[in-house]
């Protein structure tokens, strides 16, 4: 009897565990084909669904820890609003009349009770919902209904124009767009890039420009050159270029209508058409300048007493450090070198800042071929945030003081031009110069400085030292004070912005003041100055200068490959938030359109960790299927990068690939990091003793490297929790923080 209930339960636990097993089969085949919860997705990324294993465009909203929480809100939310919009609806008084007030003396009981369409469509409009209870039927000016849109065109437009409306009229199949037209014909005198931008007012931005020369018909929205006139001895602000109106594809351009419409003092005070248009509506522009031409505007250093700010970009080296740097520069120049964009770096232990310092010197020791020696002091800083700033003022005084004039090098994007601002905001710069010194064009578009910009440099002098160190004194306490406050913050919130670096970049002189003596007012004649930068004047005479130079070109970086648009996509702006996923042999992963990643052998899964802008997407698929994958999603919103534009796709370049060997250390260190050009760096975590053999693309095979040991190596620690039924973690800290 005992022995059949004990068979009988024996027999029911195996088909409740059969049962289970069958529940959690379904379950799980379920999970590998997520449903979209969005309804504008492509359809041909929903072809590619089984192809998919995972995919940001797809899945990222249904993959989020927390989302029944999330939609319940967005639920609450949409009823109080509804609920919101009924009660306004309800007491506000409404209104709907008839505006064509005629048709109320129709009479629609005649005995033709048939009405023409066209008519009755027109007289029904009616305006419902309004607070207005009247309203009056205002006739227009016969003169203002005849206008066509003609009429608001410039005259070069309007004859564009014409020719398109005569096209069209005459019934072809090919008749091209109106923008087409305006392209073509303007080709060839205007420069390449994103002028569709800009407005065709955009010179009246500047005070120089009259006004009424808008009215006129042989008015140029895009400005009037002049071939015959010649170049001005004036340089831009922004960039460095001498201004001129003789050709816009050169550099330091101006139209005749703003090169012509001042005296010499209102040039000083303006920057050329290619900095207006990135500084003001981000708008970039092609203009010829070779590559080439850069470095021969450095060598100058090599034939002078001079001191090098060598800057380098944290988030993207060694692709941002010049291998040529030597042939640039004297035996015996010293460098300081620092690593910008610290702030964008998560901290992933408490040596973070020692262990990034000194991989840094290393890998530019090793790429430049520069004698250690040659570094006099390394730091690691943040030009945005001024993080770090007042420590390397610290020691370009105490350590270079006035011998010589100073030049900020690097490559393109590195932040040079934000750390030049940011200098000329601090004691670095003469006081007398401060307000006067055109700041640099800041933008993520390479290449934005074209010539050499400059500042005076302040003589510190030991009373100077003396107040500086003062004040820096006094505000230690505060600084410490906040900082504790940030770090405690950051543990019950979470929020990054509380442990992001950042400092503040103070000044012991102000230009109310005299730099020697704070204390004495100024004489009259610096009160009566010129409100332009004029370095002739005698206060600047015996002055050593800090030069911004133009970004080189680094062959290992993507960043020209990209438009404004995509720069802004793939560049971070904020700390980098680590994502962690799993990648097993014969799987792919994409970063965008532009990064890509193969598991080609290995024992088992390894750990991957994307160091990259949060804008770029993640697509992971098996390798067998990555090809045509690629191909498909590139004509599609999912890889984000590039644009999913034909005329884009036209001139983007193939992916090019290289092959690495990694080993693993243990399941709590990376071992190496994928640094993939400009796009970020993927950190490699195989189990203890485990191979793994990768094969890492970019286009055109740039800036490709295993970087040993793995710069942030402690970072896989903190990532999330596993998703279920996806490679990927949750986003875990951002930061270590005692």
């Amino acid at each position: 009897m005992y022995v059949s209930k004990i068979s009988i339960l024996t027999s029911q636990l195996k088909a409740r565990k059969i049962l289970c097993n069958i529940k959690l089969y379904h379950a799980e085949q379920a999970a590998v084909k997520p449903k979209v919860h969005r309804n504008n997705v492509d359809p041909s990324v929903l072809r590619l669904r089984d192809k998919l294993l995972y995919c940001d465009y797809l899945d990222l909203e249904t993959a989020k820890v927390g989302y029944y929480e999330r939609k319940e809100n967005q639920m609450k939310t949409l009823v109080s609003q509804r609920k919101a919009n009924y009660n306004t609806s309800y007491e506000k008084p409404v209104s709907s009349i008839i505006v064509d007030k005629e048709y109320e003396s129709i009479d629609r009981d005649a005995n033709n009770n048939e009405m023409d369409t066209e008519n009755e469509t027109s007289a029904d409009f009616s305006m419902p919902h309004t607070r207005t209870n009247y309203y009056e039927t205002v006739d227009s000016p016969k003169e203002d209904l005849d206008k066509g849109p003609s009429d608001l065109l410039n005259p070069k437009y309007k004859e564009l124009y014409e020719k398109y409306l005569e096209a069209k009229q005459s019934g072809s199949n090919d008749t091209p767009k109106f923008q087409d037209i305006v392209k073509n014909e303007l080709a060839g005198s205007l420069p390449k890039g994103e002028l569709w931008k800009v407005p065709q007012t955009w010179m009246t931005d500047f005070e120089q420009f009259n006004d009424s020369l808008v009215e006129k018909e042989t008015f140029q929205s895009y400005g009037t050159p002049d071939p015959t006139s010649k170049l001005s001895s004036i340089n831009c602000g922004g960039c460095g270029a001498l201004l001129h109106c003789i050709d816009p594809l050169m550099p330091g351009y101006l139209p005749l209508e703003l090169f012509s419409g001042g005296n010499k003092e209102d040039l000083k005070r303006t920057v050329c058409q290619r900095c207006h248009f990135l500084k003001t509506y981000n708008a970039a522009l092609h203009v010829k300048v070779s590559i080439d031409d850069y470095p021969e505007l450095l060598k100058v250093i090599k034939r002078k007493k001079c001191a090098m700010i060598l800057i380098v970009d944290l988030t993207d080296f060694p692709c941002s450090i010049w291998p040529d740097l030597k042939s640039i520069m004297h035996p015996f120049t010293p460098i300081v070198l620092v690593g910008n964009k610290v702030d964008l770096l998560p901290r992933d232990c408490p040596t973070f800042l020692d262990n990034v310092k000194n991989q840094l010197v290393d890998t530019v020791v090793n790429v430049t071929g520069i004698k250690r020696e040659n570094v006099m002091h390394a730091t690691l800083a943040s030009a945005k945030t001024g993080y770090g700033i007042e420590q390397l003022i610290n020691k370009l005084q105490h350590m270079w003081k006035h011998r010589g004039d100073v030049y900020l090098v690097g490559c393109t994007n590195v932040g040079k031009s934000t750390m030049f601002n940011t200098l000329i905001n601090s004691d670095y710069c003469k006081v007398q110069a401060v307000d006067l010194v055109q700041r640099a064009t800041i933008s993520p578009w390479p290449g934005t400085t074209l010539n050499l910009l400059k500042f005076p440099i302040l003589n510190p002098q030991p009373r100077k030292l003396l107040l500086r160190t003062r004040r820096l004194m006094e505000e230690r306490i505060y600084k410490h004070a906040e900082i504790e406050y940030r770090s405690m913050k950051f543990r019950k919130t979470r929020n990054i912005r509380y442990a992001t670096l950042q400092d503040e970049v103070g000044r012991t002189f102000d230009d109310r003041e005299d730099e020697d003596d704070p204390f004495s007012q100024k004489p009259a004649k610096f009160l009566e100055r010129t409100p332009c930068f004029d370095e002739s004047q005698p206060e600047y005479a015996q002055s050593r200068w800090c030069y911004d130079t133009p970004g080189t070109i680094q062959r290992d970086q993507v960043l020209d490959l990209l438009t404004t648009d995509e720069l802004a996509l793939t560049v971070p702006t904020q700390t980098i938030s680590p994502r962690t996923f799993i990648l097993r042999p014969k799987e792919t992963m994409f970063v965008a359109g532009m990064g890509r990643l193969d598991f080609l052998k290995g024992n088992v899964y390894i750990r991957c960790t994307l160091f990259a802008s949060n804008k770029l997407p993640i697509t992971i698929c098996y390798t067998e299927h990555a090809d045509e994958v690629y191909e498909q999603l590139l004509t599609t919103k999912a890889f984000a990068v590039p644009i999913n534009s034909p005329e884009r796709l036209k001139s983007w370049p193939k992916l090019g690939s290289k092959e690495f060997d990694v080993t693993g250390i243990n399941h709590t260190e990376s071992a190496a990091d994928m640094v993939l050009s400009s796009i970020g760096w993927i950190a490699l975590t195989p189990h203890e003793n485990e191979h793994a053999r990768l094969r890492a693309w970019t286009p055109q095979a740039r800036g490709i490297y295993l970087r040993t040991p793995a710069l942030l190596s402690k970072t896989v620690n903190f990532r999330g929790t596993k998703i279920q039924h996806t490679p990927l973690y949750s986003l875990g800290r951002q930061a270590y923080v005692k």
